[in-house]
């Protein structure tokens, strides 16, 4: 190799390398420090708040926050289902988030558990309005429960199953749900005091028909005065097992 072909070489190198370098000292300069955060979604949780638990500050690099990190210490919150954190350069951070929102109640220790709809706790409540919120019991709840704390996803996952498969007026012929733990199995009681063995997701669709005829069914009998209705097991295929209060002798 010629020495003026190996010092053009040289030269190209060390001017690429000066290039890397002049954006390296670029990208970490003031000229990307954040200084501004905000965030987007809240409605029930401070802005300050979150932005105090992400670990994010003005003054820092955009480019050195870690959002995976970030976002990953914002969803602790148990107010808070998931978050994103976003870099609008030159310095603007923003933390998209998406609230828990709630979805049913469950009567624990003289409380009501604010659940939403995977279970997870996300307020105990003195008192509270019923009205559009399905009412869970179980046979069996934990000795202690935390905010973000997860009180049985499977039951609420079956009850939320069969609420968001009815319409507006049939949820408000439901007073309650009751989730037997050890089974894995749902009775619903209707506000005229029938019970509904449900069983578990099995067949939901073909349920929620007889359920719906059965309310039907319930209502045609309260409004003629005839006999209530006692329980109704959906259990098992084929027509439902009827039960009116005197045949069960109530």
């Amino acid at each position: 190799m010629s020495q003026g072909k190996f010092h053009k070489i040289f030269f190209i190198f060390a001017f690429i390398l000066l290039i890397l370098i002049c954006a390296y000292l670029f990208l970490h300069s003031s000229f990307f420090a954040i200084d501004k955060i905000y965030v987007s979604g809240s409605n029930n949780i401070s802005e300050s708040e979150i932005i105090k638990i992400s670990g994010l500050s003005p003054g820092m690099n955009i480019f050195t926050i870690n959002e995976r990190l970030c976002s990953q210490a914002i969803s602790i919150h148990p107010l808070i289902k998931s978050s994103m954190v976003v870099r609008h350069l030159p310095r603007q951070v923003e933390i998209q988030v998406k609230e828990r929102k709630i979805w049913a109640l469950i009567p624990y220790q003289g409380a009501l558990l604010c659940v939403d709809n995977e279970g997870i706790c996300i307020d105990k409540l003195g008192s509270f309005s019923l009205v559009n919120y399905p009412i869970i019991t179980m046979d069996k709840m934990p000795d202690h429960i935390n905010l973000g704390q997860a009180v049985d996803e499977a039951g609420v996952k079956l009850a939320m199953q069969i609420w968001t498969k009815l319409s507006t007026n049939e949820r408000k012929e439901i007073s309650q749900f009751h989730y037997q733990n050890k089974s894995g199995e749902v009775l619903l009681y209707t506000c005229q005091g029938t019970e509904f063995r449900w069983g578990n997701n099995e067949r939901l669709e073909e349920k929620i028909t007889f359920f719906k005829q059965m309310l039907k069914v319930e209502d045609d009998m309260q409004s003629k005065g005839n006999d209530n209705l006692d329980y109704v097991d959906l259990r098992f295929k084929g027509q439902p097992v009827v039960k009116t209060r005197m045949e069960s002798g109530t």
